[in-house]
Formats: C-alpha cells, sequence, structure tokens
C-alpha cells in the first residue's frame, strides 16, 4: 500500500524525497511589525549666560553644564529647551546680579551634541538686540524656533512646534494663537507649543493659564510646554495631552532656593498617534550650573 501511494505521488510529481508536514504541526505566527516610537526629552530654562558661561571659560571646559546630565539627554531621540540667553561673539562676562544675559559660542556642540530643539520665545534672547538674536539664529542653523513654525520628523513621526512668549508681549491676542494652532494641527502628528508665561516662583500656575493650556488643546495642541516661573509647576492631562505647567530651572545659576535649584524633566514615550508613556525625573542643579538626576 505504501509503495503504491508512493508511486502515486510520484505521478502527480510530488517530491518524495521531502518530509511531509504533519497536520499536527502548528503554523508559526508572522512576527508583528514593531510600531515606530520617538523618545521626547522635556526640560525648562537653559540660561548660558553668567555663571554658566564664566564657569565654562574658568573650566576651559564648555562640556560641563552638561556633563552629568549627558546620559538622560542623550538616551532620547530629541531633547526641547527654553534658550534663556543669545549665543554671541566675545559675549562679555556676565558678573552676578545682572538680568541681561549671553553665552559663550563654544556651548554649540553641545546643544547638537545633546539632540536639543530650543526654543527662542522668551523674554532674554533680545538682551542684545536684533543683532543677539540673528547672531543666535545663526549660530544655530537649525533645531530651533522663534516666530516660525517648525516641524522635525524622526521614525516617520511628524513633529511641530510653536513658540509664544507672554512675559515680553503680555497683551500678545489669544485669537491669533488659537487659529495658529487650528491651522498647523493637521500638518503633524504631535503639535508642540513652548510657552513662556506666568509670574515667577510661585508653586501653582495662574487660573488663566490653565484655562489658556485647555483652550490651546481643545484648539489642536498636543504637548504643552512651559516654562518662566523658574520653579517646577504641576502638570495635568487634559483629553489625553500633557500639559506641563513649568519645567523650571534645566542649566541655570539660581541655586539661591531649593525651588529654583531642584525640579523635574519629562521623558515621553510616543507613537504616531498614542502617549504610549509619561515619565518624571526628579533633578537637581549641582555647582549653580550643573544639573544631575537625583538618586
Amino acid at each position: 500500500m505504501k509503495s503504491l501511494f508512493l508511486a502515486i505521488l510520484t505521478f502527480l510529481g510530488v517530491s518524495t524525497t521531502q518530509p511531509l508536514v504533519s497536520i499536527n504541526t502548528p503554523l508559526r505566527t508572522p512576527t508583528p511589525t514593531p510600531t515606530p516610537t520617538v523618545t521626547l526629552g522635556l526640560v525648562g530654562d537653559l540660561g548660558l549666560g553668567r555663571h554658566i558661561t564664566s564657569t565654562a571659560r574658568s573650566k576651559n571646559d564648555f562640556s560641563w553644564s552638561f556633563q552629568k546630565i549627558s546620559p538622560w539627554l542623550l538616551a532620547n531621540d530629541f531633547n526641547l529647551a527654553n534658550l534663556e540667553s543669545p549665543i554671541i561673539k566675545d559675549c562679555p562676562l556676565g558678573v552676578t546680579g545682572t538680568f541681561t544675559f549671553c553665552g559663550d559660542d563654544r556651548f554649540l556642540p553641545y546643544l547638537q551634541q545633546h539632540k536639543l530643539v530650543l526654543n527662542l520665545n522668551n523674554n532674554h534672547i533680545l538682551n542684545y538686540g536684533p543683532s543677539g538674536l540673528s547672531q543666535t539664529k545663526n549660530y544655530l542653523q537649525t533645531d530651533y524656533f522663534f516666530d516660525n513654525f517648525y516641524t522635525k520628523t524622526i521614525n516617520g513621526i511628524n513633529f511641530g512646534f510653536l513658540g509664544y512668549d507672554f512675559i515680553t508681549y503680555p497683551q500678545t491676542d489669544i485669537a491669533t494663537i488659537l487659529s495658529q494652532v487650528k491651522k498647523y494641527d493637521s500638518d503633524v502628528d504631535w503639535l508642540i507649543i513652548s510657552i513662556h508665561w506666568g509670574n515667577e516662583y510661585l508653586p501653582e500656575p495662574e487660573k488663566w493659564r490653565q484655562n489658556l493650556a485647555r483652550q490651546l488643546v481643545d484648539a489642536g495642541a498636543d504637548i504643552i510646554h512651559g516654562h518662566h516661573p523658574h520653579v517646577w509647576q504641576k502638570t495635568e492631562v487634559y483629553l489625553d495631552k500633557p500639559i506641563f505647567y513649568s519645567f523650571g530651572n534645566f542649566i541655570f545659576d539660581q541655586s539661591w532656593s531649593y525651588e529654583t535649584s531642584h525640579t523635574k524633566i519629562a521623558k515621553l514615550t510616543l507613537s504616531k498617534d498614542k502617549l504610549i508613556s509619561q515619565e518624571l525625573f526628579p533633578v537637581e542643579i549641582k555647582f549653580n550650573s550643573q544639573p544631575a538626576l537625583m538618586p
């Protein structure tokens, strides 16, 4: 009987030299294609003026302020910060107590190395006038936004950035902002609003900021990146969108209080259409210039 069966298979052109698959052998399940994700780091005020520049010059080491936090930054696909000072040629010595900021151009390789996207919408970016702002833009070349809509694509996921400064321009028209948010919302997967706002050193955001943040989300914003108070303030999630009212200081020389020298930074893991995870990391600014993760 077996030889007859083999003869029939041979007549039909079926190979008799390969083992037959048992009907009990389970089918192999195809390996699913991984969903592309991006890890985004969010930090607060990055000021290169005053003590930050003078410390780097005295040490002849412009990586100093980044050293302790560098592994955290490098582990992310990119990081968003508020650049709280222009970067200009021959930045003069910034003595303690001055409120005119500028940063040395020798910081530039470390801004780029640490994959920073920089918001320039704040009350110190014009400390050296239009010339200082122009120099800063020329130095940075890419990965910043001021009065423009900036976009960035990583792993096929599109990010858009808009920045606003309510400190220098307190009468900024909210209707215009909401119109811009609505305009650009459909152009990207994630629309991030970086906003300089609020009174300094308050432990909680004012009611008007909470209302505006929710209006921005209603208009299409996906992430609110707040700064200026120089202290950490609460976060919230509204309609599944994270709102950070104030990240506090990041690289900054305000170690005169616990609140101005301790903050949190955030890591968001994002797919094209979903916030997968959100992690907060406590940070201490050591030596009045060097942020480090706390144990």
